[in-house]
């Protein structure tokens, strides 16, 4: 029987904060939250039986470039528009959930204010978007080569940026993060496919207008 995403729960729980990188614990604060390890069905789970099972799955590597948000977005785009049963507002707002999960993979994995020369081109780090639609929801997953945890910030109404994980905890059903095995982290959200209100440009993140009922919990 196919699983939806209200039934998706980690696989375990992490119980450490080793950023990856050799230099110990990540020190907890109020804006770092555990890494919650893969959700069943995860594109970074191998097969076993009873994983969860999506009606349409994708994936797309990008290098860390400044071009790859909107390269992600495009295939976010056409990858939604062959499933059944998604519509223009919950496509909407995946393509946002996918941009700014991207863009904060770039940021991190490089520098996307410095063009790279073509030698340099060989060594960047590589970004991986899978997209993983179920009966009810989207899994939205982003892979990149850096260890350091993803940080929910609250910025000042004039920053630049610091906005893209206030978006995803808004628009998103429930969202973290895991160590994969081979190094760097995946930052995951959850995307209920029904009764979305998209936030619309100059409104707080958290003043978004979500639906979804209930939060997905560590099992």
């Amino acid at each position: 029987m196919m699983v939806g995403v209200r039934d998706l729960k980690p696989v375990a729980e992490v119980t450490y904060q080793d950023n990856g990188d050799g230099e110990g614990l990540v020190p907890m604060t109020p804006i770092t939250r555990v890494p919650a390890g893969p959700v069943n069905g995860s594109a970074w789970l191998p097969a076993y039986p009873g994983q969860s099972q999506p009606l349409n799955a994708g994936m797309l590597t990008l290098g860390a470039l400044p071009s790859s948000p909107f390269w992600a977005r495009r295939y976010t785009r056409q990858f939604l528009n062959s499933c059944a049963g998604i519509n223009e507002t919950t496509a909407d707002t995946a393509e946002l959930l996918v941009s700014e999960l991207v863009t904060n993979a770039v940021r991190f994995s490089g520098d996307p204010a410095r063009p790279l020369r073509y030698s340099e081109r060989a060594s960047m780090g590589l970004i991986s978007l899978s997209l993983r639609h179920f009966r009810e929801g989207l899994l939205i997953e982003v892979f990149d080569t850096d260890a350091k945890p993803p940080v929910l910030s609250d910025p000042e109404p004039d920053a630049e940026n610091g906005r893209g994980l206030m978006l995803v905890d808004a628009l998103a059903r429930e969202w973290s993060y895991f160590f994969p095995p081979g190094g760097g982290k995946v930052v995951y959200c959850l995307l209920d496919i029904s009764r979305l209100t998209v936030m619309r440009p100059g409104n707080r993140a958290r003043e978004a207008s979500i639906a979804a009922p209930g939060r997905l919990r560590p099992g």
